[in-house]
């Protein structure tokens, strides 16, 4: 039996023993003042739960593991309620008998007359009370909340829930800290003989294990993002943890508070329990370690504020549950672990949602820079992809548009004849709508002041009397030089219908995005000359040749699946790349990748992605994320501080349909099954190159017959629409997959290609595109 039992992997092993931890509860009483065997056995349990639900849990995303904090407390708190004893029980005089089931020793109950005893409670609640009181009132008087208008309303609310946490926070120590004393009453026969019922056990075991998947869910968000000290903060907090639930059961306190009576004198002081108080304050260093909030986006901030108040209120509501015992009737160990769990859950909802609070302002700001990022990104690949001034102005102007958040956006040309238009001008455009005076006189103006000009009163301006009533009349006109080198080849113009329609920071960006425009501008001048443009012939048609030779040139025949794929750069050379090579045991490696930047250099770091990927992958076997961490340190020692990779890497195993991948900041694939259900493959890690030991994870998947999965780069879902500049986007690209039937993958991406040159029309390409579909056409066992 013994060598059968060592034959079993210990986390096997772990996993069976753990529920027989918890049925000595079931048939054997606990006792006060000692951890006796069957608290003893159940805590055991408690621990190897901690272990393995902290594996599992470390498995989940994020998002996954907020929202399971969620529910984990609604299920503890209906626990909770059903743990109440349905008898009411009163407290006794010391002088009476206390019956043999009682949960507490004697010696915590106060031994004194009746009205001593409740002067002496009295005394200490008021002075508990009066201590929150004061905190909350030194917060509110910090004048950190203090404004006028809508500003002052928003930071007195703040205010307001920053002081009353506060007090919250100072009452919790205290009660938590005497829940003991406090809950020293004597139980009558019905309400013991309730909390032996199997139900009542049950439940509070069921209320034990979801307290423990929520501490590990907590360890989970704590390492989120990993750095020195946070796994030893955390660790502390768990050691403080553990002390805490001996301190209680062991019935400590009274030899405690003897040693701390010759330090002190007050109640307030000898009631305060330091392992509580060490766990508090654990709890609030640990709970600062939340910086993924930051990176929330804003309506992820305000499911995670409705989240962290929710979480809040059911903590508050099961720790006064707590603290009058009603989770400790059936066991004081049990019960101070749970009430615990929930002081450490209560500290960091109230800091999660008090930092979401204080990073909600700033949202909107947040998304509006991440998106003027993107588009300045988008800018670079765009105007530098081609060398006609025209395209390279029409399509500075689209984007300026949406960079600056303006209605409308124009350039003029300024040469040896005045200004004049880059193309020809369609009727009462902007571009003649204002005299050559106006346009002049914007120039002096801007040559004075050094480069850019805001008017967010436009009609009160010196402007708008110089260009008549005839020309048009913004709320709001911002205006850049279009000058590089000491070099000025003409205006940009922004304007909105609304007065005060620009913020003053504004001006910055715009001027940033005008010296870019006319970097593009001159370079395609220089590029005229035919010296340069065969120098720049010569260099591309090397790094052409690079690419050619790392793309597939035909792809690989597997059994029952239909796989295609196309790349289309946008200039000679592209960024992207993409492969399908077979691997060691009937398995397929399928991957694309958008290297970031363009020619040579561009080529040279695809060309090291693919020589480092073909010698990794065949050892890895179905390990994805494995072969992605590996290809990532790798490419960290070779990439330039200012170069990155987006990368999607997938193992196919045709036998069992099976398909492995991680995916590392590339645009998810989209994967259409054969019941119309669409879903995106975005679980992996981030982009390659830019943390070496950064961590990757693999999903795998079972894929269907007729199960169709189209990889892509950012070039296919930022195609911009010919007359309103909006991108093609993912949503359309599904559209487009759920629509198509029974057609070849070869065909639907070729058909694909077409209707995004329509949505083009003539605005260039600002990227790359490169496509890859992987189609299941079916098997044995369909």
């Amino acid at each position: 039996m013994i060598g059968y039992i060592k034959q079993i992997p210990g986390r096997l092993l772990l996993i069976m023993l753990t529920p027989f931890m918890f049925v000595p509860l079931f048939f054997l009483r606990t006792s006060p003042g000692s951890l006796n065997f069957p608290e003893v056995s159940a805590c055991l349990g408690a621990v190897f739960l901690y272990l393995i639900l902290s594996r599992l849990i470390s498995r989940l995303h994020l998002t996954s593991v907020l929202l399971s904090l969620v529910l984990f407390s609604m299920i503890v708190f209906g626990l909770a309620v059903f743990l109440q004893p349905s008898v009411s029980d009163e407290r006794i005089a010391a002088d009476e008998t206390v019956h043999a089931g009682s949960y507490l020793s004697k010696s915590l109950i106060p031994i004194q007359d009746e009205s001593s005893d409740s002067s002496g409670w009295a005394s200490i609640q008021s002075e508990i009370d009066s201590l929150a009181s004061s905190g909350g009132n030194a917060i509110r008087n910090l004048g950190f909340f203090d404004g006028s208008g809508t500003v002052g309303m928003t930071l007195g609310a703040l205010g307001e829930v920053t002081s009353a946490t506060a007090e919250i926070f100072i009452k919790t120590v205290y009660a938590g800290s005497n829940v003991a004393q406090e809950d020293s009453i004597v139980l009558s026969e019905g309400t013991l003989r309730e909390s032996e019922h199997p139900l009542k056990i049950l439940a509070l075991i069921a209320a034990v294990i979801f307290s423990i998947a929520i501490l590990a869910s907590l360890k989970y968000i704590v390492l989120v993002e990993r750095r020195k000290g946070t796994l030893v903060w955390f660790q502390l907090l768990v050691i403080t943890f553990i002390l805490r639930i001996l301190y209680v059961s062991l019935g400590l306190e009274d030899l405690l508070r003897v040693a701390m009576s010759e330090i002190s004198s007050s109640d307030a002081i000898l009631s305060i329990s330091p392992f509580y108080v060490l766990l508090f304050i654990f709890a609030i260093i640990n709970s600062f370690k939340t910086d993924w909030a930051h990176y929330l986006t804003r309506w992820k901030k305000y499911i995670v504020l409705a989240g962290s108040l929710g979480v809040l209120v059911l903590s508050q509501s099961i720790l006064r549950f707590y603290f009058s015992g009603g989770l400790t009737i059936s066991s004081l160990a049990l019960g101070t672990l749970i009430g615990c769990v929930f002081t450490i859950l209560l500290i960091f909802s109230s800091v999660t949602f008090l930092k979401i609070l204080f990073l909600l302002p700033s949202a909107r700001l947040v998304d509006r820079k991440l998106n003027q990022l993107r588009i300045m990104d988008g800018l670079g690949q765009s105007i530098y992809s081609t060398f006609d001034e025209d395209k390279i102005v029409h399509s500075s102007v689209t984007l300026g548009r949406r960079i600056s958040g303006a209605d409308r956006c124009w350039a003029v040309k300024l040469d040896t004849k005045g200004f004049s238009a880059w193309k020809a001008p369609e009727r009462d455009s902007h571009e003649t709508a204002f005299p050559s005076e106006w346009h002049r006189e914007v120039l002096r103006r801007l040559e004075k002041t050094g480069g850019t000009l805001l008017y967010n009163r436009y009609p009160k301006s010196p402007l708008a009397a110089i260009a008549g009533k005839d020309s048009p009349m913004p709320g709001s006109l911002i205006v850049s030089l279009l000058r590089i080198r000491k070099k000025t080849f003409g205006i940009l113009y922004a304007t909105t219908n609304r007065q005060f329609g620009f913020m003053n920071e504004s001006k910055g960006l715009v001027e940033t995005f005008a010296r870019q425009v006319a970097a593009a501008i001159d370079n395609a001048r220089l590029m005229e000359t035919e010296l340069e443009r065969e120098r720049y012939r010569e260099e591309l048609a090397i790094a052409r040749s690079i690419q050619e030779s790392l793309l597939p040139g035909e792809l690989p025949d597997i059994e029952n699946v239909d796989i295609a794929g196309i790349s289309v750069p946008s200039m000679q050379v592209g960024g992207d790349y993409y492969d399908v090579f077979p691997i060691p045991g009937g398995l397929y490696g399928i991957a694309i990748a958008d290297v970031a930047g363009k020619g040579a250099a561009a080529a040279l770091l695809m060309a090291a992605l693919q020589s480092a990927l073909h010698a990794i992958a065949p050892g890895m076997s179905k390990k994805a994320g494995d072969t992605v961490q590996r290809l990532n340190s790798v490419m960290s020692r070779r990439m330039p501080d200012d170069k990155f990779i987006t990368f999607f890497y997938g193992v196919l195993d045709p036998a069992s349909r099976t398909f492995s991948y991680c995916c590392a900041g590339h645009d998810p694939p989209i994967l259409c099954g054969s019941d119309g259900i669409v879903s995106s493959l975005s679980e992996g890690g981030l982009v390659l190159g830019v943390k070496g030991d950064a961590q990757y994870r693999t999903t795998t998947m079972k894929m269907n017959n007729d199960d169709r999965l189209l990889l892509y780069t950012d070039g296919i879902t930022e195609s911009l629409d010919k007359e309103t500049g909006e991108e093609f986007g993912p949503a359309r690209l599904e559209d487009y997959l759920t629509g198509q039937d029974s057609l070849q993958s070869q065909v639907i991406l070729e058909n694909l290609l077409d209707r995004l040159e329509l949505f083009r029309g003539e605005v260039a390409a600002l990227d790359d595109m490169t496509l890859l579909m992987i189609t299941c056409t079916g098997c044995a066992g369909d």
